[in-house]
């Protein structure tokens, strides 16, 4: 019984403490936001991630004491928002992932002039045979 007992108090115990500690961050971590978006240039993409859940991909156009400037990118074209540091759940800056339209045009005109004068070195040698 009393094993029962102390589980359960440890459980409360755990419970009460785990939001106070949780909270107790936000101040701190506005101040590494407010440093992070600092040493950030203008004009980087970044992953923005706030306490509300909401996400997006937005360019810094400008930080602030209070707030940083930033353009979300969406379909239709919007304005210039301020997202205050302490609404910022997280922020990272977007890598591109994939190749792009310029790369994959490349390559693939590299390849059909390998494969062009691949079959003129082919035709080349039957016809000198």
């Amino acid at each position: 019984m009393r094993t029962n007992q102390r589980v359960v108090a440890v459980i409360v115990l755990c419970a009460v403490i785990a939001p106070v500690n949780g909270m107790a961050q936000t101040g701190s971590d506005a101040d590494t936001w407010r440093s992070f978006v600092q040493n950030v240039p203008v004009g980087t993409e970044l992953d923005v991630r706030l306490r509300s859940g909401q996400r997006f991909r937005a360019t810094v156009v400008r930080a602030t004491p209070d707030t940083v400037m930033v353009l979300p990118k969406t379909r239709v074209p919007v304005p210039v928002q301020p997202v205050a540091y302490d609404d910022i759940a997280s922020l990272e800056r977007h890598e591109q992932r994939g190749m792009s339209g310029g790369k994959a045009a490349a390559i693939g005109v590299a390849s059909g002039v390998g494969g062009f004068f691949g079959a003129m070195l082919i035709v080349f040698a039957l016809i000198g045979d």
